[in-house]
């Protein structure tokens, strides 16, 4: 039988420890895909309108500077002085005034540097990342952009083609680089405002959970208590073979009302005089009396790993194990000298030991049952405790026999016993304590 707990199952610790961590996790990995989605989709939106911003700014250029002084990219560093600073005024007073980038280069297409916002010393230049990723898809006529990051400032690269007069040939590359701090900012107020609605949600039914969670442990805790209260007290008034019983065909779903043939060691022990010592007492005393001697030797039993079965009148018949023979035995020695040796008893035990087969199952009506043993070593057994003298022990030869010669040797045989209703004696042992 497996043990049978006496505490309520800890539902809120169970709920802290495993919903909690799961719940924290699930938190996380909620969050982190909404933080990660959210930012991709913002980061695609902000180098959509940055690409647009730059094919903007180059149509812009094209049209306000490069048609009105018909010349093209690739044709500036051939103008004259006056010419190009013309355009370079041109073109710085668009970027601050309307665009706002940061850096704008601009090459031709074997990546001479045509025309450097920052830096216009450079202008005549190689530029040393042609082959990168980015100039080569502007040379395709692609558009391309990156993120980079200088001296710990982020910046939006940007190549896109400039094309010829005719429009149609691609010329050379421009690059713009463009600070992302604002956007970051702006990115970082959206992601916020996307987690709030959420991370309010889920505190909101965590809150509620957790709420419901300890009042069903409350519940579960009440109820429990109240369940270990009840089987202890029933425990007083069903054996623990009963017990057990019911617990196995409750946890492993056995059949309850199931009797089964089992080796058994039936020990019965009847309380000799109790009757004309209770008529001249008064009904309490004889209560008290008779549970005393049930509570001394109920001791013994269980601790010498017996089973009670029941309790009928003054008698106790108990049950102990196939391989428990001495442990009855001494029990029974226990119990008797126990009682013999206590003047203030006034009473005396007689037991019967007995070891054989059994029908060991569920005994009685539909209605009222228990949970008990029957058989001829159960008849013999109690026919043995009702031939036995106050502070006696009788043993059957069976008994006997599985006793160690030590134990053995302070029993003596006795006349067979012949029983009613039985053909065959019983040859048995005996052990006497007389006052």
């Amino acid at each position: 039988m497996g043990q049978i707990r006496d505490t309520p199952f800890p539902l809120v610790r169970y709920f802290l420890i495993y919903g909690g961590v799961g719940a924290v996790i699930f938190y996380i990995a909620l969050i982190s895909s909404i933080l990660f989605s959210e930012r991709d989709v913002l980061t695609t939106q902000y180098v959509n309108n940055l690409q647009e911003k730059a094919a903007g700014f180059y149509g812009e250029l094209s049209r306000s500077v490069l048609e009105q002084h018909t010349i093209g990219f690739d044709t500036v560093l051939q103008q004259s002085q006056a010419t190009k600073e013309k355009f370079r005024a041109h073109v710085s007073l668009l970027i601050k005034s309307s665009f706002r980038f940061s850096k704008v280069k601009v090459f031709n297409t074997e990546g001479l540097i045509l025309f450097n916002h920052k830096n216009p010393s450079s202008e005549g230049g190689l530029y040393d990342a042609i082959q990168s990723v980015g100039f080569q898809n502007a040379l395709h006529g692609k558009i391309f952009s990156k993120l980079e990051s200088v001296q710990g400032v982020s910046f939006m690269e940007v190549y896109l083609p400039t094309y010829g007069v005719d429009g149609k040939k691609v010329v050379g590359v421009m690059e713009i680089y463009e600070d992302v701090s604002r956007f970051e900012q702006m990115a970082y107020q959206a992601l916020r405002d996307s987690i709030a609605m959420p991370s309010i949600i889920f505190l909101f039914f965590a809150i509620m959970l957790s709420v419901l969670i300890r009042k069903a442990g409350s519940i579960i805790n009440s109820s429990t208590y109240l369940l270990i209260r009840i089987r202890q007290q029933m425990e007083k008034y069903i054996s623990q073979s009963a017990i057990a019983a019911i617990y196995s065909s409750v946890t492993e779903k056995t059949e309850l009302f199931k009797g089964e043939i089992e080796i058994i060691v039936p020990f019965f022990s009847d309380i000799r005089g109790f009757t004309s010592y209770s008529e001249s007492r008064a009904p309490q005393e004889v209560v008290d009396k008779i549970n005393h001697l049930f509570d001394l030797q109920a001791d013994s039993i269980t601790r010498y790993h017996g089973i009670i079965d029941k309790f009928v009148g003054d008698e106790i018949m108990a049950i102990f194990p196939p391989d428990q023979v001495e442990s009855a035995v001494l029990s029974a020695i226990e119990i008797i000298s126990t009682i013999h040796n206590n003047p203030s008893i006034e009473l005396e035990v007689g037991i019967g030991i007995h070891y054989g087969e059994a029908v060991v199952g569920s005994i009685g009506t539909e209605n009222r049952r228990d949970y008990t043993a029957i058989g001829n070593s159960v008849n013999s057994a109690a026919r043995m405790c009702g031939a036995a003298a106050g502070g006696e022990l009788i043993i059957s030869q069976v008994v006997h026999r599985h006793l160690p010669l030590e134990l053995s040797q302070r029993f003596k045989q006795q006349e067979p016993l012949n029983f009613k209703g039985k053909q065959e004696e019983l040859i048995t042992y005996s052990l006497s304590i007389k006052n």
